[in-house]
């Protein structure tokens, strides 16, 4: 740690003098300007200000040519996606009309506010926008977490022969939740990355990003079992009325645990989230309770294998509720200050 004395100039201006070897690091010089930002911690971040956006702008480019198949390609896609870089090219080493196709869809299924720019027989070009202006990072998860709290309900709503043939929707909601989450993973790593973009998107420090990843995580998880649910409700459609309504209320307490969590953490409520836990662990002991109710001799092995799997996943998702709530109460706790 490098201490250094303020100092008084003209009367009225507290001046501190920068270490050489970062100065040199990053490129100043005399006369260059550099952008001061104060933290929520009072501490002072100091950035370079030739130009922020010119130093976040980046490129990169996959070659299919590096014996990449199209999935790994798209793979890599988004990695780089989520690793913030703005302008990615995608060159195939000659014309390839199915693979180009593949990546545009797989683009536009899975990643938001990347459009492409360029496109040739051999090569894409994209540009992936920033967007946390127009989205912020907690108005996105809590569009993410209504899609998927939404797929929970619904695709219980398949048991007993209701709505048959409509769980592929549920399952294609799934690549919406997936956009929101690879969207929201690249605003967390571009914030922890760059500091002053972290109160831009809506948190206050790189604390928050740790904890909101979890949670992105999380959301994520309970689309996955959703969509699980769904495509084994087809396999349950001979359920009696009276077990499919013990698994169907069971699924809407569920939900409820995990939407009351992801409200007590945009609000950060200690109590909405302690009683959110509570309710999860209501939620395990049902489900067992249930299991034991619904799982007949009568029912044949797949039939076991697709209740198991349903009330499994419905506990889940309560469980991922209680994650959040405990993320939610840990941010609420202030960061200790540096002794003096």
């Amino acid at each position: 740690m490098d201490f250094r004395k303020v100092q008084v100039t003209g009367g009225n201006s507290f001046v501190v003098s920068l270490p050489k070897t970062w100065v040199t690091e990053v490129g100043l010089r005399p006369k260059d300007a550099v952008a001061i930002m104060v933290q929520p911690d009072s501490s002072l971040l100091i950035v370079p200000s030739k130009d922020i956006r010119e130093v976040q702008k980046s490129e990169a480019t996959l070659e299919a040519g590096q014996g990449l198949d199209r999935d790994t390609l798209l793979r890599h896609f988004i990695s780089y996606y989520l690793a913030g870089y703005d302008i990615i090219k995608v060159t195939l080493g000659r014309p390839d009309s199915a693979t180009r196709g593949f990546i545009r869809e797989g683009i536009r299924r899975k990643l938001v506010g990347v459009e492409i720019i360029e496109e040739t027989p051999s090569a894409i070009l994209t540009q992936c926008l920033s967007g946390y202006v127009d989205l912020p990072l907690k108005k996105a998860l809590e569009r993410m977490s209504i899609i998927a709290a939404g797929m929970l309900s619904d695709s219980v709503s398949f048991l007993g022969g209701v709505g048959k043939g409509m769980a592929e929707e549920v399952i294609e909601r799934d690549d919406e939740v997936d956009r929101f989450y690879h969207f929201l993973l690249r605003q967390l790593n571009i914030a922890v990355r760059d500091r002053s973009v972290i109160q831009e998107i809506g948190l206050t420090s790189t604390r928050d990003c740790l904890g909101y990843r979890l949670v992105v995580k999380s959301t994520e998880r309970v689309a996955d079992h959703a969509a699980g649910i769904a495509a084994e409700a087809e396999n349950l459609q001979a359920l009696n009325e009276a077990a499919t309504k013990k698994i169907q209320d069971l699924a809407l307490s569920s939900r409820k645990v995990f939407e009351s969590s992801v409200a007590a953490l945009l609000r950060l409520d200690v109590r909405l989230a302690e009683e959110a836990i509570a309710r999860s662990k209501e939620v395990v002991q049902l489900e067992e309770k249930i299991s034991r109710e619904v799982l007949a001799p009568r029912m044949s092995g797949s039939q076991v294998a697709s209740a198991r799997l349903v009330l499994e996943g419905i506990r889940r998702v309560a469980e991922y509720g209680a994650d959040v709530s405990e993320i939610a109460i840990d941010l609420t706790v202030r960061e200790p200050q540096a002794v003096q």
